[in-house]
């Protein structure tokens, strides 16, 4: 019995989660979402958990999902992982309702003065 509850903790203690945010209006059809992974849950599952909820979110809406941005960023010291999405949900006859032109915002910004 008390090798079944040690293996039971042990399976908890590693297992993970991934908590994730409620979606916030941010203007017209225009939302976003965060969920971060602990440092036993690696990054796919934050960005597949904020994208599901973003997803629901649309659907509630009768309309669709469309991402118009992503940022990716360690947290807590490096050891989780935060995806946040932002997305509009658009009616599928909305002229906006194209094909993602996504493109990675920079790193590193140089001005000259």
């Amino acid at each position: 019995m008390i090798y079944r509850l040690g293996i039971l903790s042990i399976s908890l203690l590693t297992a993970g989660c991934v908590s994730t945010s409620n979606v916030l209006e941010l203007g017209r059809d225009t939302y976003t979402v965060s969920a971060t992974a602990d440092g036993f849950r690696d990054a796919a599952s934050a960005r597949q958990s904020a994208f599901k909820t973003g997803s629901e979110k649309c659907n509630s809406l009768g309309k669709k999902f469309l991402l118009t941005n992503e940022n990716v960023a360690n947290t807590r010291m490096g050891i989780d992982t935060t995806v946040t999405l932002y997305f509009r949900c658009l009616d599928e006859r909305d002229s906006e309702y194209v094909r993602p032109n996504l493109q990675k915002a920079p790193d590193l910004r140089i001005e000259s003065k």
